[in-house]
């Protein structure tokens, strides 16, 4: 089997390379950055694995994130068979999509307003109620948020140009919803089968919990420990999986 992987960040896939190999797996890295696409595909691989982040990473331009997105849409018409294909990375690059699945399939998840510009911003968290978020709709890291505890509070990030709408234009006003435990806790699922959970303590002013390999950089990142659900977090992380035609994930 001829597999082809799609990466954007030059390091981040370079140890799951390694490991195939060592498998004796046929897999061609392919920098979607430098792929030039041609129609109508006639590859000869077998299967396609999407790992490009939602959010460009290293150097690379926003326009990455459209790009793996017609190209795997593009695959997908050609008949070809991907792993995390068009609608997960979709998904996977919406917050304001990924509230609609949560919303969809009857899980709790924070009330959430989209916005189009900063504007927006004070009349959503108005009819939502402080404290509230503002996130890039398209975004990962915790990159572009910032925490808003009054009106004062967001009327003075409005008039710093704080509000960050990310590499699209969109953004989201989300209610603070506080941890029970002090922790973040995250689900990574193959299929609707449960691989590994991890969960970590919060910290002030803090929004990265990105649990991925060069991701979290901080020095509270060794505070990251491998924790196990209850059946039904992973019957509900399941559900969210086949909702977004996803299959790897968290």
């Amino acid at each position: 089997m001829r597999i082809a992987l799609l990466y954007e960040h030059p390091t981040w896939s370079n140890e799951l390379i390694e490991r195939a190999r060592e498998r004796n797996f046929d897999i061609t890295p392919i920098d979607v950055g430098e792929f030039i696409l041609n129609l109508p595909i006639g590859t000869g691989f077998d299967l396609w694995v999407n790992r490009v982040n939602a959010m460009p990473s290293g150097d690379r331009p926003a326009s990455v994130v459209a790009a793996t997105s017609h190209l795997l849409l593009s695959l997908e018409l050609c008949g070809q068979r991907l792993i995390n294909g068009s609608r997960s990375h979709r998904i996977g690059g919406s917050k304001t999509a990924q509230a609609a699945v949560f919303g969809q399939l009857g899980l709790d998840t924070p009330a959430s307003i989209a916005i189009f510009s900063a504007e927006q911003a004070s009349s959503a968290a108005q009819a939502l109620g402080f404290p509230v978020l503002t996130k890039p709709n398209v975004g990962g890291s915790g990159s572009g948020i910032v925490r808003h505890d009054t009106p004062e509070d967001l009327a003075e990030a409005c008039d710093r140009g704080l509000i960050d709408l990310g590499i699209d234009g969109t953004g989201l006003v989300q209610r603070v919803v506080e941890s029970a435990d002090g922790l973040i806790h995250r689900v990574e699922m193959l299929g609707d089968s449960f691989f590994y959970g991890t969960e970590q303590p919060l910290r002030a002013d803090a929004f990265n919990y990105c649990a991925a390999d060069g991701c979290s950089i901080e020095p509270e990142a060794t505070a990251i420990k491998l924790f196990t659900p209850a059946d039904a977090v992973v019957e509900q992380a399941a559900s969210v999986m086949a909702a977004a035609e996803t299959d790897v994930g968290g």
